[in-house]
C-alpha cells in the first residue's frame, strides 16, 4: 500500500470504526499537530485485511466504479501510474469484441460505388487534429496518426473511415510527435510506443477540456431548439455550430472545448436535429426539424407509451388494409400501373399523425446517428404482427408503407431525398413550374431588337434584352451541323462541323459548337441562381428533372429550337485543326452563328438484356444523306488519328464495369400523392421497363465515340484558350495511379490494355493501385484518364444547359471577348477557389444519388421477376447461372460469417456475397453465386451466397 494511503486509512479508521484505541495506531491530527513528518505506525496485522477492503471501497465510490474489480487502483503519478496505464493501451490487444467492431467495420453504412473520385484531398484530416468518431450512439475521441487508402477509401488512425468523423480541432498534438507515433495497428517500435503515450496524454487533457466546456452548458441550462427552428412549423431550418455555442454558452463560445461540447450537445438531440448528410466535419452545420415534425413523433411516442385506444385502432384499420392490398398486389401484376381510392375507409386524424410519423422515419440518415424514430416503428409493426421480417428496420417499413397505401411499388425514394431539393409535385401541378414557365414569359417578352439599346441595369428576373456579342459572332453560313444525340434527347447542347483544309491532305478543321444559353441569361437572374443551387441536371429512370426551365430550353436555348422557325442558332464554337498525323496544329474559341442544323441520333450502341429485348423497339432512326455520311466519316477518322496519337503522350488505361440501369416505356411515372390524404389507397400493377447492362467500353463505339473524343477535344482547346489570354478558370485535373505495393503493377496493366485503351475490372482490382482523386484547380494540370498533360488542362464547356460549372465557363469567355484588355474578370481566382469545393461537393451528391437510385430500381426488377406469381414458361432467367468477381476483400459482417463485395457482370450489379467466417476469396476471384435475398429500403442491396467452386 502506498504510504499516503496507509496515512489515510490511520487518520480516518478510529472514525469509521470506534474501538478501543491502540497504543500502535498513528494518532488522528489535531490542531496542534505539526503534521505526518513522522513515519506512519504499522497496523495490527488483524485490521490490515480490513483496511485494504476499506481503502478500495473508498477509492472505488471517488473513482465512480460502483466496486467494479475490472479496474484496480494500481499506480499514482508520483511512480509513473498514469504512464503504465497510457503504456498498457498502445500495447497489442486480444481480438476485438463484437462492441468494439462497430467502428473498425463499418459495413452497411458505405456508400455505393464509393471509388477515387469521391475522395478530395482538401478534405484530408490534418494529422495531429483531435477528431470524434461516432457510431450511433456510440463515439469516441482519437488523435489522427497518419493516412491509409482501402478500397478506394480515405481511412485516419487505426482503421477509421473518414465519413466516421464528425467534427475535428486541428493540431491537437504537434504533427511531428503524431507521425513518430506511425499508423499501424500496434506499435512497431519503442520511438512509437512512446510517442503513442504522449499523444494520449494530450488526448486525456483535451477529454478534460471538453468535460469542463459540457458542464458550463450544462449550468446554463439553455433549450437550443426553440431559438433555431423555422418559423413555419412545416419547414427545416439550420444552424451552424458556432452560433449554436453563443447560445448555449457565454463563457468562452469560440474555444474549441465549446465548440466540441456544444457539437456534443445537439448530437445527444436527434429529435430537433440531424447532422449535415453528406460533410458535417467540413459544413460544422446541423439540420433543424420542424416543428411539426418534433410534436408528431412525441405525439406518437406517448400513444405507443401508453397503449392508447387510437393506437389500437389504427392498428386494427392497418390489418385490414394490408391483407386487401397483398391480394390486390397479386392479382394484378402484369397490368400497367394505376392508384384506386378505398372510399368505404377514412383515415382519423390520430391515423394520419401515426402515418405522417412512419414516412417521415423511412428518411436517409446517417447510421453513425441515434435514429429517434427506430422504437416508434419497432413497436407499431410488431404488433400489426404482419410482416415476416426478423429484424422491423426500413426495408419492413417501406413493405408497410406501400400495403397502406401511402407509397406506391415503384416509389422513388432517392429522389425524396431533402438534401436534392426537388420537386416531386407533377409538372402540371406543380407551383414551382407555374412560377417557373410565368417568369421565362415575362422575361422573353421584353427582349428587345438587335440594334435598340441594352437597358441597364438588370434586374434579378430581366434578361438580356439583347445578345452581349451579337456583334462578335462569326456566321458559319450554311456549313452542315450535326446535332448527334439519342432520339428521345430533349437538352440539345452540342454539334459538329468539319472543313478540310484546302492544299493541306489530311488536314481539317472540326467546330463543336455549343448552345449559348448565356445569350440570354446573366448570371444574376433568378434562374441562373437557381441552376447554381441544383449544380446540373438529374436524370432518373422515371423522371427527368433539369437544370434550366424547359419553357426557356426547349422555346430558346436548346439547338434547333430556333433553326424550326427558320432563324439562325447563337452558340459557342470551340474549333481545333487536326493535320495529317493527327496533332492539334490550332483552335480557337467564338461566339458564331449556325444556319444549317441537321439532327442525327446515335446509330451504333450496343446493349445486352439479360431478361429479354424490348417487345417493341424504340422510334426509327433519322435518315442520313450521303454527304452527310462521308462527312462524319471523315470527323471519325480525324478523331480516330487525334486519339491514338494522344495515347502516345500518357498512353493511360481505362478500367470499367458492366453497369444495369432500366429504360421506361413512357415517363414521367409517378408515385404517390405528395399532399397527405384521408381516405386509403392500394396500387395495381407496374411500370413497363426494360433491364439494360452496358459500360464505357461498349458505349464508346461508332458516333458514340467520335462525339465524345470531339467533347473532350472542345474542352482542352478551352482550357488553352484560358491560358493564352490570362483569364482565370478551373480546370478538372486527376494524377496518374499510384502503385501502393508493387510498382511493376502499372507496367502490367499497361502490357495488358487493348487498342482503345481499356483493361479488364478484375486485373485493376489485383494491382492494388490507387487512383487519386479529381480535383478542381485554376492552374491547366493533367488529367492523365484523358491523356492530358500537365500546362494543357480541361475546362467543361459543352453542356451549358444541364451543368452550371459550363454556365461559369461561358459568362467568363464573354467577359473575356467583350472586355479583353480587362485587369480583372468577371469571377475572380477567389471566388472560384470557392466554387472549386462546391463544385466537389454537388459532384459526388449527384453521383451517389444516381448510383442509389439505379440499385433501386434494378433490384426492384430483379425482384419483382424472383416473386412473379404466375411467371410465363418461356421467359428467359438470367438468375440460373450466376457468377461474380470480387472487389474487396472479405470482412466480418457479425459473429458467425463474413462478407464479400462483388459484382455481377451478366447484370452490371453490385454485390454482397455472405460466407462462413472461414471463408477466404481473394480480390478479382470469379466465384458462383446465386440470390439468397433482395433488399429494399433506404439503401438496395442485393444478398447472395456461394453455390459452386471458383
Amino acid at each position: 500500500m502506498h504510504r499516503r494511503a496507509s496515512q489515510l486509512v490511520a487518520d480516518i479508521w478510529p472514525i469509521v470504526q470506534p474501538r478501543q484505541s491502540s497504543p500502535i495506531a498513528t494518532p488522528i491530527k489535531t490542531k496542534d499537530s505539526k503534521g505526518f513528518n513522522r513515519r506512519p505506525r504499522k497496523l495490527p496485522s488483524d485490521d490490515l485485511d480490513a483496511a485494504f477492503k476499506l481503502t478500495d471501497k473508498l477509492v472505488r465510490v471517488a473513482a465512480g466504479t460502483k466496486f467494479t474489480p475490472k479496474r484496480p487502483w494500481k499506480h499514482t503519478k508520483t511512480l509513473r501510474g498514469d504512464e503504465m496505464r497510457l503504456l498498457g493501451m498502445v500495447k497489442p490487444k486480444p481480438p476485438m469484441t463484437e462492441t468494439q467492431t462497430v467502428f473498425a467495420n463499418d459495413v452497411e453504412d458505405a456508400d455505393l460505388g464509393v471509388g477515387p473520385e469521391d475522395a478530395s484531398s482538401a478534405s484530408n484530416i490534418e494529422v495531429g487534429s483531435l477528431v470524434e468518431i461516432r457510431k450511433g450512439s456510440t463515439y469516441a475521441h482519437g488523435i489522427v496518426l497518419g493516412h491509409s487508402y482501402v478500397n478506394g477509401r480515405m481511412w485516419h488512425l487505426s482503421l477509421h473511415v473518414e465519413s466516421d468523423v464528425y467534427i475535428e480541432v486541428p493540431r491537437m498534438a504537434d504533427r511531428d510527435l503524431a507521425l513518430r507515433g506511425g499508423t499501424g495497428v500496434t506499435p512497431a517500435d519503442r520511438i512509437e510506443t512512446n510517442a503513442r503515450v504522449e499523444i494520449l496524454k494530450h488526448l486525456r487533457e483535451a477529454e478534460k477540456e471538453i468535460n469542463k466546456a459540457s458542464m458550463i452548458i450544462g449550468r446554463k441550462n439553455t433549450a437550443l431548439y426553440p431559438h433555431v427552428r423555422a418559423k413555419h412549423p412545416d419547414e427545416w431550418a439550420s444552424v451552424s455550430l458556432s452560433e449554436a455555442a453563443k447560445l448555449v454558452c457565454d463563457y468562452r463560445p469560440e474555444s474549441w472545448s465549446t465548440l466540441v461540447a456544444t457539437h456534443k450537445y445537439i448530437m445527444g438531440r436527434p429529435i430537433e436535429f440531424v447532422p449535415h448528410m453528406q460533410s458535417q466535419r467540413l459544413a460544422l452545420t446541423y439540420d433543424v426539424r420542424p416543428e411539426n415534425h418534433v410534436v408528431k413523433l412525441q405525439r406518437v411516442v406517448d400513444m405507443v407509451r401508453k397503449r392508447s385506444p387510437e393506437l389500437e385502432a389504427f392498428i386494427e384499420k392497418a390489418r385490414g388494409l394490408i391483407l386487401s392490398a397483398r391480394e390486390k398486389a397479386s392479382e394484378s401484376w402484369d397490368e400497367p400501373p394505376s392508384r384506386v381510392v378505398v372510399k368505404d375507409v377514412t383515415l382519423s386524424p390520430d391515423d394520419r399523425t401515426i402515418l405522417d410519423v412512419l414516412h417521415l422515419a423511412l428518411r436517409r440518415t446517417r447510421n453513425t446517428g441515434v435514429d429517434p424514430f427506430s422504437g416508434v416503428v419497432t413497436s407499431i409493426l410488431k404488433r400489426i404482427g404482419l410482416h415476416a421480417h426478423k429484424i422491423v428496420d426500413d426495408v419492413c417499413l417501406r413493405q408497410f408503407l406501400i400495403e397502406m397505401g401511402e407509397m406506391a411499388p415503384w416509389e422513388d425514394i432517392v429522389t425524396q431525398r431533402k438534401e436534392l431539393d426537388l420537386d416531386l409535385t407533377p409538372d402540371e401541378e406543380s407551383r414551382r413550374v407555374r412560377d417557373q414557365d410565368a417568369l421565362v414569359k415575362r422575361g422573353l417578352s421584353s427582349l428587345r431588337p438587335s440594334r435598340a439599346k441594352a437597358k441597364q441595369p438588370l434586374g434579378p428576373e430581366d434578361f438580356y434584352d439583347r445578345d452581349p456579342v451579337e456583334h462578335l459572332r462569326h456566321d458559319f453560313g450554311s456549313l452542315p451541323v450535326y446535332v448527334i444525340d439519342d432520339v428521345s434527347a430533349e437538352e440539345l447542347d452540342d454539334g459538329l462541323s468539319v472543313e478540310p483544309v484546302l492544299h493541306e491532305p489530311g488536314s481539317a478543321w472540326i467546330h463543336v459548337h455549343i448552345a449559348d444559353p448565356t445569350a440570354v441569361l446573366p448570371p444574376t437572374h433568378v434562374i441562373s441562381e437557381a441552376a447554381r443551387r441544383m449544380s446540373s441536371s438529374a436524370y432518373f429512370i422515371h423522371r427527368t428533372w433539369p437544370m434550366l426551365p424547359p419553357s426557356l430550353t426547349h422555346n430558346r436555348l436548346s439547338l434547333c429550337s430556333h433553326s424550326r422557325k427558320g432563324e439562325p442558332e447563337p452558340v459557342l464554337t470551340f474549333s481545333f485543326k487536326l493535320d495529317a498525323e493527327g496533332s492539334i496544329v490550332d483552335y480557337d474559341v467564338k461566339a458564331g452563328l449556325i444556319r444549317n442544323v441537321k439532327r442525327v441520333d446515335y446509330d451504333s450502341v450496343q446493349f445486352e438484356y439479360p431478361f429479354g429485348a424490348p417487345q417493341t423497339p424504340g422510334v426509327s432512326h433519322v435518315p442520313v444523306e450521303t454527304k452527310d455520311v462521308e462527312n462524319m466519316r471523315l470527323i471519325d477518322n480525324l478523331t480516330r488519328r487525334f486519339r491514338q496519337r494522344n495515347r502516345q503522350t500518357l498512353n493511360p488505361f481505362v478500367f470499367s464495369a458492366p453497369i444495369a440501369t432500366l429504360v421506361a416505356a413512357a415517363k414521367p411515372i409517378h408515385g404517390a400523392p405528395t399532399t397527405p390524404t384521408w381516405n386509403p389507397s392500394y396500387y395495381r400493377g407496374f411500370p413497363d421497363l426494360t433491364y439494360q447492362v452496358y459500360s464505357q467500353k461498349t458505349m464508346e463505339r461508332g458516333s458514340r465515340l467520335f462525339v465524345a473524343e470531339c467533347m473532350k477535344t472542345a474542352s482542352r482547346v478551352a482550357s488553352r484558350w484560358f491560358a493564352a489570354k490570362g483569364v482565370p478558370m478551373l480546370r478538372r485535373s486527376a494524377r496518374p495511379p499510384i502503385a501502393l505495393e508493387d510498382n511493376g503493377d502499372i507496367e502490367r496493366l499497361v502490357a495488358r490494355m487493348d487498342e482503345d485503351g481499356f483493361v479488364e475490372h478484375t486485373e485493376f482490382l489485383q494491382s492494388k493501385l490507387h487512383v487519386p482523386s479529381v480535383e478542381y484547380v485554376l492552374e491547366p494540370g493533367i488529367h492523365w484518364s484523358m491523356g492530358i498533360p500537365e500546362g494543357e488542362g480541361y475546362v467543361r464547356v459543352t453542356s451549358p444547359l444541364r451543368r452550371y460549372n459550363d454556365l461559369v465557363a461561358h459568362w467568363q469567355i464573354k467577359d473575356a471577348l467583350l472586355r479583353p484588355k480587362a485587369s480583372t474578370r468577371l469571377f475572380t481566382p477567389g471566388w472560384l477557389t470557392t466554387y472549386a469545393t462546391e463544385v466537389r461537393a454537388y459532384e459526388k451528391l449527384w453521383k451517389h444519388s444516381d448510383q442509389s437510385h439505379r440499385m433501386q430500381w434494378t433490384l426492384m426488377y430483379i425482384k419483382r421477376f424472383i416473386e412473379h406469381p404466375n411467371p410465363p414458361s418461356d421467359r428467359i432467367d438470367p438468375l440460373q447461372s450466376l457468377s461474380a468477381y470480387i472487389t474487396e476483400p472479405g470482412r466480418m459482417r457479425d459473429l458467425l460469417t463474413n462478407q464479400f463485395s462483388c459484382h455481377i457482370p451478366s447484370l452490371g450489379l453490385p454485390a454482397t456475397i455472405v460466407t462462413p467466417r472461414t471463408t477466404n476469396i481473394p480480390v478479382g476471384q470469379y466465384v458462383n453465386v446465386r440470390v439468397k435475398d433482395i433488399q429494399i429500403g433506404l439503401k438496395a442491396l442485393c444478398i447472395l451466397e456461394l453455390c459452386g467452386g471458383a
